[in-house]
């Protein structure tokens, strides 16, 4: 049964919690207050909004940032809730909570903040409080069941092995006890096979000279290698590991424990027999299994075996598994005579070998030679290396560009009005008039530019006498330099020796301007009269308004012209910008330029201004087509394959059984889009199939959220103020600078720098909220919840809930850095022009688009051609009627399941999360500026070679200002062509050519990465729900499961009892209450004599699980009941070792080996 819950209920639950900060020291698990109080949660809202609330009314101890809420019910706890999602996203976890007055949510002290504690203080007491800390551990583990899986997951065998490898046999005995209550559950036993070194340290303590100590690190390696074959190989693993780190032959530790025949104790060689048979029946292949039963020989296993039965007196249960090793042996090397391996062994067949040949098959070293055992070097197989992966981390670039500004004027006027601003119809035709009149003179400028030289030629011939020889070779000279670097050359070489006459000097210059203004006169002479069409008025105001260029200004226009340095700069490549790039698509077009732009908007009373040139007939745009044509047809074919819509009666209209919430997006005009821009991304988008009975159930208009929206409307200047007024200024000021608060939560604990920049990380800094703060504001809303926050007091709410922000942020300030001046404006021409190359190809985009269009068509009812790009800002703020989650969110499970090869799109567009960082008001006005300050530099540098100036430093001046001005140049071609192809992108994607003309960079940079990052974050979220329902799932399947319920563990005798307590309908113990009762009334039938008189008394249940496991591993019959097939060794005629030393080698055999002798 699923819990139903409406949009806005409210549902109450008792609350109480535990106190387990500690939970080493926690003196009870039960939780407080007995009498629960209750509280009502707010079903849509995420539980970590209403946590602190929580907190404050049952006065809890634990921090917000450490709490979590656990299920407390029918006496035991549940799963914990998460606290991103609201209950209504968790109701199965809730389920008949309310059934019971026991029942409540509690809070407790998150699993990770319990486990770093426990880890902590291991790693940090000493003495007494160690030896408590230890001794409680195991206490601990059998209380509380999830804490085993998250100890280790966060590297707790890592602290026990740490601590084990320092401490005394008491301390050792102690972790060992816990690390056995660790392998009896599942996760526990999963997490010690993957955790290589914890099987190092148990056999490493084999080598202990404490029999107590030796006893329980054999009984665990036992209850390890029983639980699953695969384990036998971690242990042999292991066992290379610690004997080559130790320069001795692997088994050595138990092979030195079977030897020390006088203090020998029969229990432990038991179990050091019983590990050795339970290993080796493990190893499926039989090249392994030769390998380890041969070094076992090497070290004498079968004298260790010859002398333990010929002893009177042995213990009957060591004889068992020292003639079951040597049963096995004979078995693998095909001498058993046909005899049956015993009951208790685990494989009753030969292992798997790769030959076919019997007569070649490999043998063990004890059949292949009767001589006595060679020292020999083994390698540890390739079946048994174990890698352990590595994990890197992968830091990203920090952006060093600062926030962006609000701009002030347009891309290239520098004193822009704006629209609508108190301009009448008359001040706005004069202010276009004048524009006009600019536009003509610099066109003129531009001509008398180019006319220059030309005149100089004319002249050329009417001045060879020898007064003009001076002003010839000047000219000449002129033509020739069309280099910055010669240009500077010549004029830091102009004569600065005070001897040289001072008329000279002037003569110099002054022929030169002469030249100038000679060469200005003759183009003026030249020009007809029917070559320039204006009226005397206008050429007498442009003869009043020209302006004298200088010498500078005309060697910069010689520079322009005669560019050809690559496009390159500061290491990056713009020299994809091509001649077409510097076309303006939204410059005035003559007759064939298509539809004039719209008039300017004009007042009453006002003059009307002269009509515009109307387009060549021949050119004349097509009509504005209605929705019944072509446009009709393409909307219908989306929507078959999108939408499954249905056009009513032929009206623009589609069939909805339920009237759903509308999104004011502006539709994209066909007849607003130029012709020369031909195809817009509306025409080639793909369909994208949207499930339109769960958008109307979603996005259903309820006239309920009509009401509460006027009264929004009527209350929209009602919020909860706590702040004063001066900090809340402070913290609005700063918020308009920083992404979303949505998103500075996952920026902050991900340490993006693509998302906060280092000033974003100073104003952070600043606005840290305090105690008090947090105090004040929790308050205010458990008062009037009925009431939104003030953005201020939502922003530090939101810090609030960050653990640990000022160590995130000062640290992630470290990290940061500026790049220089050049690359402020070179790089946010990169990444624009990047970030559009990016979004034409992007997949992503494209789905987000198309799927976005489809879910708008079906609700507004009316097919579109598309809409405009700005809308993706108001996505986020949509919610549906029904769980009040946003469109975002539903168009991320959409855009997934749709198209699963798609990303998270804002990994993808980091130009254009650059980009909306730079002003680009501000760049052009810094180009601008470098280029004044290199025409400057020119003049000083003049000066400079006037005075005494090293040669060396003059001329690393002259090739730094050579460079510069060469650098500026590119830049500004690099600036215009980039803004070129901006403005044909944002026609492309069907904005209308007035808006694009009004379009800032940055401004729209901004709204598409704000939408990336946005989606980024919901598009986590969606998957962190689905991997946490899915691990959930898991997590239920081993939760609180024993190792004993599986089937290896039971022996027939327990299977039998077990079914006639089933037929008689008596509760078994082990259900009871989690132990086994009646494992306790067999244990001392299932010891041994030995095991008996043993000194070691276990002390409570959980021993005794232990105990009759290490019982049920050594005693148990085997459960196969068929020999198994081991995977065959590479040589065919392998035997144990021992057969080998015995038999010698065959005739063949040592024609063979002679054979080989000979080859070498």
């Amino acid at each position: 049964m699923i819990v139903k819950m409406e949009p806005d209920e409210l549902i109450t639950f008792r609350v109480q919690f535990v106190v387990d900060s500690d939970p080493l020291s926690a003196c009870t698990a039960f939780p407080i207050p007995v009498r629960a109080p209750t509280y009502a949660f707010a079903t849509t809202m995420p539980l970590a909004t209403q946590i602190g609330t929580i907190l404050r009314l049952l006065n809890a101890p634990q921090s917000i940032d450490d709490a979590a809420i656990q299920v407390y019910k029918d006496g035991d706890y549940g799963a914990y809730l998460d606290l991103e999602s609201s209950l209504a996203e968790q109701t199965e976890e809730i389920e008949g909570l309310n059934a019971s007055r026991k029942n409540s949510l509690v809070v407790r002290t998150q699993l990770n903040v319990r486990v770093h504690s426990i880890i902590e203080k291991l790693l940090s007491s000493e003495g007494s409080d160690l030896r408590r800390a230890l001794f409680s551990l195991k206490q601990v583990f059998q209380e509380d069941k999830d804490l085993v899986h998250a100890f280790v997951a966060l590297g707790g065998l890592n602290c026990l092995v740490r601590v084990g490898n320092c401490a005394d046999q008491n301390y050792q005995n102690y972790i060992l006890r816990a690390l056995g209550q660790v392998m009896l559950y599942v996760d526990g036993m999963n997490g010690v096979m993957k955790h290589e070194p914890t099987m190092q340290w148990l056999y490493s303590l084999i080598a202990s000279n404490y029999r107590s100590v030796v006893k329980t690190a054999l009984k665990l390696l036992l209850v390890f290698v029983e639980y699953a074959e695969s384990n036998c190989y971690v242990l042999v693993s292991a066992i290379h590991a610690v004997d080559a780190t130790q320069g001795t032959l692997p088994w050595s530790n138990i092979m030195r424990l079977l030897k020390d025949y006088d203090n020998a104790d029969a229990e432990l060689v038991i179990y050091a027999t019983s590990l050795i048979n339970k290993t080796l029946a493990g190893l499926n292949d039989q090249d392994t299994f030769y390998d380890e039963s041969d070094l076992l020989e090497q070290q004498g296993m079968e004298t260790v075996i010859q002398r333990y039965m010929s002893k009177p007196g042995t213990d009957l249960d060591l004889l068992d598994q020292l003639q079951l090793y040597e049963a096995v042996l004979k078995f693998e090397d095909g001498e058993s005579d046909g005899q049956r391996l015993p009951q208790n062994s685990m494989r009753k067949t030969q292992r798997y070998r790769p030959g076919t040949n019997t007569t070649e098959r490999r043998k063990s070293r004890r059949h292949s030679t009767d001589n006595s055992p060679v020292p020999i070097t083994k390698v540890l197989p390739t079946t048994l290396l174990r890698m352990t992966p590595t994990q890197g981390t992968l830091d990203e670039d920090s952006s060093g560009s600062t926030n962006s500004t609000e701009f002030s004027g347009g891309l290239f006027n520098e004193k822009k009005p704006r629209d609508g601003a108190g301009v009448t119809p008359g001040l706005r035709r004069r202010r276009e008039r004048a524009e006009r009149h600019k536009s003509f003179l610099k066109e003129q400028q531009e001509a008398a530019a180019n006319g220059i030289f030309a005149a100089l030629e004319q002249r050329e011939g009417l001045e060879l006498d020898s007064e003009g020889k001076q002003q010839l070779q000047l000219q000449l000279q002129l033509k020739r330099d069309h280099t910055v670097k010669d240009l500077t050359q010549k004029l830091s070489n102009l004569p600065t020796s005070p001897t040289q006459e001072p008329g000279s000097r002037s003569a110099i210059v002054g022929d030169m301007s002469g030249l100038i203004s000679k060469a200005k006169e003759g183009l003026a002479k030249s020009k007809s009269k029917g070559e320039i069409s204006r009226s005397s008025s206008v050429d007498q105001e442009l003869k009043k308004s020209e302006p004298k260029k200088s010498e500078n200004e005309l060697h910069w226009e010689e520079l322009v012209r005669n560019m050809t340095r690559p496009l390159n700069l500061c290491d990056l490549d713009f020299t994809d910008l091509h001649d077409d790039d510097e076309k303006d698509v939204l410059a005035p077009r003559g007759l064939g330029a298509g539809i004039p732009p719209p008039p300017p908007p004009f007042g009453s009373g006002g003059i009307l201004p002269p009509p515009m040139m109307p387009p060549a007939p021949s050119l004349i745009p097509p009509p504005m087509f209605g929705y019944g044509g072509s446009l009709t047809n393409s909307v219908n074919s989306s929507l078959n394959g999108s939408v499954n819509g249905e056009l009513v009666n032929g009206n623009n209209t589609i069939k909805k059984n339920k009237k759903t919430v509308k999104l004011f997006w502006k539709e994209v005009r066909e007849d607003l889009i130029p012709q020369v821009v031909g195809k817009t991304i509306w025409d080639e988008l793909p369909n994208a199939n949207v499930d339109t009975q769960k958008l109307e159930h979603l996005f259903e208009s309820r006239a309920k959220d009509l009401m509460t929206k006027k009264q929004q409307e009527l209350n929209k200047s009602k919020e909860i103020i706590v702040l004063d007024h001066k900090r809340s200024n402070a913290i609005n000021i700063a918020i308009t600078k920083l992404p979303p608060p949505r998103a500075i939560k996952a920026a902050i604990l991900k340490m993006d720098a693509t998302v906060v920049t280092r000033e974003g990380i100073d104003k952070l800094l600043n606005m840290l909220p305090t105690d008090e703060e947090r105090g004040k504001i929790q308050e205010a809303q458990l008062v009037n919840p009925e009431l939104p926050l003030g953005s201020a007091e939502q922003f530090l709410l939101t810090l609030a809930s960050i653990s640990e922000l000022g160590a995130r942020l000062k640290l992630w300030a470290f990290r940061l850095d500026f790049d220089n001046s050049e690359k402020e404006i070179a790089e946010p021409l990169m990444d624009l022009k990047q970030g559009i190359e990016i979004l034409r190809q992007n997949r992503t985009f494209r789905s987000i688009l198309s799927t976005l269009l489809s879910v708008g068509i079906f609700l507004n009812g009316a097919p579109v051609k598309g809409f405009q790009i700005e809308y993706l800002a108001k996505v986020p703020e949509v919610k549906d009627t029904v769980h009040k989650h946003s469109l975002l969110h539903h168009l991320c499970h959409m855009v997934m399941e749709s198209s699963s090869d798609t990303s998270d799109l804002y990994s993808e567009i980091g130009p254009i999360t650059r980009a909306s960082k730079a002003d680009f008001t501000d760049l052009a006005h810094n180009l601008t500026q470098l280029e004044s300050e290199c025409k400057a530099s020119w003049d000083r540098l003049k000066v400079i070679a006037k005075h005494d100036c090293p040669p060396p430093l003059k001329q690393k001046l002259v090739d730094f200002l050579a460079d510069c001005a060469e650098r500026i140049i590119i830049l500004q071609i690099v600036h215009r062509r980039v803004m070129n192809r901006y403005r044909k992108f944002l026609l492309w994607l069907g904005m209308p050519q007035h808006s694009v003309a009004e379009s800032r960079p940055n401004e729209f940079c901004r709204t598409l990465s704000e939408f990336a990052l946005e989606y980024r974050t919901t598009r986590e979220r969606v998957q962190q729900q689905l991997e946490k329902k899915a691990n959930h799932r898991e997590r239920n399947k081993t939760r609180g499961k024993l190792i004993i319920d599986m089937a290896k563990f039971k022996t027939k005798e327990d299977v039998a009892d077990a079914e006639l307590k089933t037929l008689l309908g008596t509760p078994s113990a082990d259900q009871a209450d989690g132990t086994l009762t009646w494992r306790r009334r067999r244990a001392e039938q299932l010891r041994s004599p030995i095991a008996r008189q043993s000194e070691e008394q276990f002390t409570d249940g959980d021993d005794e699980i232990l105990e009759s496991l290490v019982k049920t591993a050594t005693k148990a019959p085997g459960t196969r009941t068929t020999p198994r097939e081991r995977k065959r060794t590479r040589n065919a005629d392998r035997k144990s070792l021992r057969r080998t030393l015995k038999n010698g080698l065959t005739d063949e055999e040592k024609q063979h080996v002679a054979a080989l002798i000979q080859t070498y």
